[in-house]
């Protein structure tokens, strides 16, 4: 049984894409696998997370917080009057996160330290949960920043950076084969794919 996280250096990055298409991966590898969205905030994420999964659980069993507002989640829960924390989050996905299954894809929201509460991010579930990281990189301006800045949380929290995934999410620059390239000398993890603009994707960087 292996578990993966999969963040992004910002939201609209492409996380459930990728997610998604790991899904599909490991199925047709022969594993089962489960999807989980243990936090949405707008969207049909874990929908999608659920269709691509061989395993089919309740979907308030992989994605135990949902709002339908597309705001920071924090602000969302405020609104409903729910207040979220890492042990509430980890309580409500624990029976997804020991489903047996060969492989989980747990798909995080926003960035990795969208905030949870005052004291509490993301961050702070992944490193309680020990989840290795898969990042996705949205290939635009000011992704060699957001990058850099999402590894060194991802080492702050103590968790392992399994790799990451450059995605051309919007029509990419013609920078982009530099924005790559840096990358590659700077991140400490493999290049896992680089997914062009519409054509999907396609082998290591």
């Amino acid at each position: 049984m292996v578990k993966y996280f999969v963040t992004g250096t910002d939201t609209n990055v492409g996380k459930t894409y990728i997610s998604v298409y790991l899904l599909h991966m490991f199925n047709a590898q022969g594993y089962s696998t489960l999807g989980i969205k243990p936090l949405a905030a707008g969207g049909d994420d874990a929908a999608q997370l659920l269709q691509a999964s061989s395993i089919k659980l309740p979907i308030e069993r992989i994605n135990p917080f949902s709002f339908s507002e597309p705001v920071a989640p924090h602000i969302a829960a405020k609104k409903m009057g729910v207040r979220l924390s890492v042990d509430e989050l980890i309580t409500r996905t624990q029976y997804a996160l020991d489903y047996p299954a060969d492989v989980h894809i747990v798909e995080g929201v926003g960035g990795f330290c969208v905030p949870l509460n005052k004291t509490e991010t993301m961050a702070d579930y992944v490193s309680r949960c020990n989840l290795p990281v898969i990042l996705v990189v949205g290939m635009r301006l000011g992704c060699l920043n957001h990058t850099l800045l999402t590894c060194e949380a991802i080492k702050k929290a103590k968790v392992e950076l399994v790799g990451w995934i450059a995605n051309c999410s919007t029509p990419a620059s013609s920078e982009v084969g530099e924005m790559v390239a840096t990358l590659l000398d700077w991140i400490p993890a493999p290049c896992l794919a680089f997914v062009g603009y519409g054509v999907g994707v396609s082998c290591a960087c």
